[in-house]
């Protein structure tokens, strides 16, 4: 029964993510409404239920309509920035392009850390991304874990693609959150001895 409540929440929340991404135009509306779902999975898994969950994800949804693209699209700019200097790099110097790697690396597991830390902690931009990269450096196995879980969830995807438009999104969404979670009590725990 509690298995599928949840099914059901997760089926939910899919439904108005993609009303929210086709709403700002898949282009502007696809990072607000995805920093939306985590923020609103972020309450499921602090146990906070009692909340209206569409008014919720419409007023989250204004409110990080600019950041989260600012946010998202700065992250997809430096990537493709870092894909370029490795191309250009591997015809001059081996040093070179490990060094680029290096930080590739780094800003890979920063990323998987972005949303999360956007939704769990008020604090600035640029702070959000210094968040994401400590945690991120400082909890290998909870990257592990997310990098893991991303690769069986598009095996599960390949397997029965049905799945994605009900509830695929919001099902990585909940297991990133959840693992994110997982750090951020680590994180508190350290701070708090």
């Amino acid at each position: 029964m509690r298995f599928a409540e949840w099914l059901t929440k997760l089926l939910h929340i899919q439904i108005i993510w993609i009303l929210f991404c086709l709403i700002g135009l898949v282009i502007g509306g696809i990072f607000p409404a995805t920093f939306t779902m985590f923020g609103v999975i972020r309450k499921w898994i602090m146990k906070q239920e009692d909340f209206p969950v569409f008014k919720t994800f419409v007023k989250t949804y204004k409110e990080v309509f600019i950041k989260s693209n600012l946010l998202g699209y700065g992250m997809i700019l430096l990537g493709f920035s870092i894909y370029y200097y490795i191309k250009l790099f591997s015809s001059m110097s081996v040093v070179l392009v490990g060094i680029t790697i290096m930080f590739g690396l780094v800003f890979l597991m920063t990323t998987l850390f972005i949303i999360p830390v956007y939704v769990h902690f008020e604090i600035s931009l640029p702070e959000v991304i210094r968040h994401a990269g400590v945690i991120a450096l400082s909890h290998p196995l909870h990257i592990l874990l997310m990098v893991l879980s991303l690769i069986v969830f598009w095996y599960l995807m390949l397997l029965l693609p049905a799945l994605l438009p009900f509830v695929g999104f919001s099902l990585i969404s909940y297991i990133l959150m959840l693992i994110a979670n997982s750090a951020f009590k680590s994180v508190e725990r350290k701070v708090a001895v």
